[in-house]
């Protein structure tokens, strides 16, 4: 399985910095020349010494012949990237923003929050400012933009803006609790982009699940959308529909199988809470996947998009599609005049996968409605449930309906996975006697806190004690428990990820 994690590597380190030692570009003062030629089976040699002012520094010597690096030289390597400490090339200075130039200022808070996402139904969830979906940030092309992210969590979190095209976890990436930090770049292209939690790593994937997204839409100035062109005028409704998975535990979150699929963060949102419009008028839809694992089709009922622009950039134009097909992280912009009265269904037809599991809304048009003029991506601020019907915790034990006690016998086998930053299954009842494992089935083992997916398990409450070494990708633990009763236990990595064994007699 090895092979995985060079995988891992390939995809992830160039997206946390360039790891080669780079040309000097020429500028006012020479930076460092470039690493020399790799021998056979080698490192690169050292980086040349720096340029006078205006040239390329010279190239440094071939390095030598060596073997491929091991799992520690690895996750130092990462390690040393998401720190920063690998060089990087200086930024075209016209691509800089000015410093005189007006900055859009932004805040987003990190939190756990107890959010309502159905009649009797509480999700518990890792959030910007207490939503899920976070808040809508929207900006005009070029503009600069400044996000600061205040960590009011006890674990790290971070911030991956996809609207910036630069290296964003340099700058927001594993925030410790009580701790901001502060990404500035200018929005050079417009369109509809996911922003998400980041802290690293293994992190990324998690903090994504447990419902730390949102959308950020840069609207366009060099290029105005066809529709708005040919009318002469702008939308007469503005609706951004971000659609989410929600899981209840890690496993399902590895398969792709989701409890409920949702427009806004909350199931049949606008069955409940219709889009009100009237015959004639002009809509605009900013659609955003987030996923995190499922293709969408977002399709209305009754409907043909007149136009519709790949991530929401007015040069990537299609024209009378009956869909718009997103994976994950994809997004449209649609304009659409409202051809009658009635109400006009939106949905993922997806139909058994995601519509039938939340993804559904209404645009309700009649000639006297009162005209929505903006539906907002954000999610619901309801109520919490002091007595929800059903709790829906991925990462520790949720309702009985959900996070059901697997039973075994005296004989069985019993495995537990450690997998999506949750224990699977959540509770297990074994006689007394019984020999438990526990296997780390996240692959992504490098770095660490937050940012890895290596974990533990440790019982500090119970009867008698017990605490497994730190686990790799398919490493293994074994605890005989020779006394009934019930062990709560945890990762100490990872606290909020909790679990159960029942001893009984």
């Amino acid at each position: 399985m090895r092979h995985l994690k060079w995988l891992s590597l390939v995809v992830l380190v160039p997206l946390l910095v360039a790891c080669a030692g780079p040309q000097g570009p020429q500028g006012p003062v020479g930076p460092p020349g470039q690493a020399g030629a790799p021998g056979p089976g080698g490192a690169p040699g050292p980086a040349g010494a720096a340029g006078p002012a205006g040239q390329r520094g010279s190239e440094g010597p071939a390095g030598s012949p060596g073997k491929a690096p091991s799992a520690q030289e690895i996750s130092a390597l990462v390690e040393r990237a998401i720190a920063g400490a690998v060089p990087k090339p200086l930024a075209d200075p016209t691509a800089l923003p000015s410093p005189s130039a007006p900055v859009k200022k932004f805040e987003l808070v990190t939190k756990k929050a107890d959010l309502t996402i159905d009649e009797g139904v509480t999700f518990k969830a890792f959030t910007f400012d207490g939503k899920s979906p976070g808040p809508l940030l929207a900006v005009d092309e070029g503009d600069t933009v400044a996000i600061t992210v205040r960590n009011e969590d006890t674990v790290a979190h971070g911030l991956s803006m996809h609207a910036a095209n630069t290296q964003t976890s340099l700058f927001t990436g594993n925030i410790a609790p009580g701790k901001t930090a502060t990404l500035t770049f200018r929005a050079d292209f417009p369109g509809v982009f996911m922003y998400h939690c980041a802290p690293g790593g293994h992190g990324i994937m998690t903090h994504t699940m447990g419902g730390m997204f949102g959308m950020f839409v840069v609207e366009p100035k060099t290029k105005k959308y066809q529709l708005e062109q040919q009318l002469g005028k702008t939308p007469d409704t503005r609706v951004y529909i971000l659609q989410q998975e929600v899981y209840s535990n890690g496993r399902d979150f590895f398969d792709g199988r989701p409890l409920y699929v949702m427009f806004n963060g909350y199931n049949f949102r606008y069955v409940t809470e219709p889009i009100t419009t009237r015959p004639g008028d002009y809509i605009r839809f900013y659609y955003l996947n987030v996923g995190p694992n499922l293709v969408a089709t977002f399709h209305a009922v009754g409907a043909i998009w007149e136009y519709a622009y790949y991530g929401g950039n007015p040069g990537n134009i299609m024209v009378g599609t009956q869909s718009a097909i997103a994976g994950p992280t994809d997004s449209w912009v649609v304009d659409w005049r409202v051809p009658a009265e009635g109400p006009f269904l939106l949905v993922s037809h997806a139909f058994g996968t995601q519509a039938a599991k939340g993804a559904i809304g209404v645009i309700s048009s009649s000639k006297n409605a009162p005209q929505a003029k903006e539906v907002r991506s954000d999610g619901p601020t309801k109520l919490v449930l002091a007595s929800p019907a059903r709790v829906v915790a991925p990462f520790e034990i949720g309702s009985a309906d959900l996070d059901r006690p697997m039973r075994y016998r005296s004989g069985d086998k019993v495995q537990i996975q450690m997998v999506g930053n949750s224990f699977w299954p959540k509770i297990a009842e074994v006689p007394v006697g019984t020999d438990v494992t526990w296997v780390n089935e996240e692959v992504f083992d490098f770095l660490d806190g937050e940012r890895t997916g290596k974990h533990n398990a440790v019982a500090v409450d119970a009867a008698h004690t017990f605490a497994s070494p730190l686990l790799n990708h398919a490493g293994q633990f074994t605890f005989k428990f020779t006394k009934a009763g019930e062990y709560e236990y945890f990762c100490s990595i990872h606290p909020y990820m909790k679990a159960r064994v029942k001893v009984y007699e």
